[in-house]
């Protein structure tokens, strides 16, 4: 008596999906987590870079984060670190700062398109250090749990909703960003 339970595949043409039972599908790319209006932007931006090679202005709201901000004393990134009792990490501050702020600039020197992208996540790490990391701060928590924060709450997320990443962004960029807005006055590691 033969196995009910074997198939002879010989000689057979298969099209679509071939389970033997259950079809499971696991999708762990981070698409998901892109929003709809990066999305648009990278299709543009990849067009733009097509089509467009001239320079163009920097919009208003990238000079926005460009410039410094409010009624602060000008102290500079190292001393406003110094302020916040984090200068252990002057050092990776500096370097990460610099390397985002030419990424900034030269992606955003040629694309309008590229300058949307950058102040979109600009604005989403400043917001989410203001309204979710500054408070720690100002309750005096721990350097760790404020590191923990910042990965949990910023960089992660940040580095999710870039999805394919068309700028070629990495965590150490997304802390880079922290620090050049820390660097302008936008964010701030004292109370």
């Amino acid at each position: 008596m033969a196995n009910q339970n074997q198939v002879n595949l010989k000689d057979t043409h298969i099209e679509g999906d071939f389970t033997g039972r259950d079809k499971t599908i696991y999708d762990f790319s981070t698409k998901q987590a892109q929003t709809a209006y990066l999305k648009e932007l990278y299709e543009r931006f990849t067009k733009e870079k097509l089509e467009n090679q001239e320079f163009k202005e920097i919009c208003d709201e990238l000079n926005y984060y460009f410039s410094q901000s409010g009624n602060e004393n000008i102290i500079g990134l190292e001393n406003k670190l110094i302020a916040g009792n984090r200068q252990s990490m002057i050092w990776f501050a500096k370097e990460a700062k610099e390397k985002f702020h030419k990424k900034l600039v030269t992606t955003s020197q040629y694309s309008t398109i590229a300058q949307d992208i950058n102040v979109h996540i600009l604005a989403k790490v400043k917001t989410a250090f203001v309204m979710q990391v500054y408070t720690l701060i100002i309750q005096g928590q721990s350097e760790e749990s404020i590191n923990i924060l910042i990965h949990e709450r910023i960089i992660s997320p940040v580095m999710a909703e870039l999805g394919i990443n068309i700028l070629k962004y990495t965590e150490e960029d997304i802390m880079g960003m922290i620090f050049f807005l820390t660097g302008n006055c936008h964010i701030k590691w004292t109370a």
